[in-house]
């Protein structure tokens, strides 16, 4: 089985990987540092370079893979910020790495998927309102101004507060494309996935060492008891999500860790919206470049 994955060398997703490699799958892994991955991956992985900030990194790596067939497609990094920056093509990074990367690698990759292939989005229940997380929610999902936030009327004036907003709608970004994605690739299993609040795995490294590690302990504190988990816990539901049978015939289905168990659950009524989901498709395939 061919995987191709994104977002495995730390954290959760490094543990899916583990877990991925020890049961005997081929996996092809996007990596910043190619040559320094960890040592559990170090000469069990293919590794291209891949560094989601740039589009053209992105068209790159998708060359690298060549044209055989991928079984399994994992979008799984993600970043979320301190303070706002812009991606190597001008977009709000948060938004340009978590969602238009992979929604053009998605783009670029889905013609090579196997016939019965599967594809799983790393999403966030962050992304809806009901969840009441700490983060602040998303109030929509134009593509155009959550890549230029300088447009949007309903824009976040409060840094944090901003960088929270860039962060849980990119995560809807995920989740909305997700469902329009089984809509649109017949014979694809297609899944979006929230593993919960996961503490220490990285995602908060622009806070620094030190406002990491605190955030890591004050934040499970602010959250429903279940939506707290571990690496090991969604590092293994994660490899489930892209190998296990029962998933078969997903269509856009969205699965969340509670507590000890995986379940589908609904996601938020905006990424419910067939006509939102739409939109959000075709004005991505305009901002990385595509013909929508």
């Amino acid at each position: 089985m061919r995987i191709v994955m994104t977002g495995a060398t730390a954290g959760f997703g490094l543990f899916a990987a583990e877990r991925l490699v020890a049961a005997g799958a081929d996996l092809v892994i996007g990596a910043r540092s190619p040559s320094a991955l960890p040592s559990s991956l170090a000469g069990r992985v293919a590794a291209h370079p891949l560094d989601l900030d740039a589009l053209a990194n992105v068209r790159a790596f998708a060359d690298a893979l060549g044209e055989a067939p991928i079984d399994v497609l994992v979008l799984n990094a993600g970043l979320q910020l301190a303070r706002p920056a812009r991606s190597a093509d001008g977009f709000e990074r948060t938004f340009a790495v978590n969602h238009l990367a992979h929604y053009l690698l998605l783009r670029l990759l889905a013609g090579r998927l196997a016939q019965g292939g599967r594809i799983v989005l790393t999403g966030s229940g962050t992304h809806d309102p009901a969840e009441k997380t700490p983060v602040t929610p998303p109030v929509h999902a134009n593509a155009d101004w959550l890549a230029h936030p300088e447009r949007d009327p309903t824009a976040e004036k409060g840094t944090r507060q901003a960088c929270f907003r860039a962060y849980s709608s990119s995560k809807l970004a995920n989740i909305m494309t997700a469902r329009e994605a089984a809509r649109r690739l017949p014979g694809v299993d297609v899944l979006a996935y929230d593993p919960g609040y996961v503490p220490h795995t990285g995602l908060g490294r622009d806070n620094g060492r030190i406002i990491a590690a605190l955030v890591s302990l004050i934040l499970p504190r602010l959250m429903k008891a279940d939506r707290t988990s571990t690496i090991p816990r969604s590092g293994q539901f994660l490899a489930d999500l892209a190998t296990d049978g029962r998933f078969a015939g997903a269509r856009g289905s969205y699965w969340s860790v509670r507590g000890p168990a995986l379940v589908e659950v609904a996601p938020s009524q905006l990424a419910r919206d067939d006509e939102a989901c739409a939109r959000l498709w075709d004005d991505s395939a305009r901002l990385v470049g595509l013909d929508p």
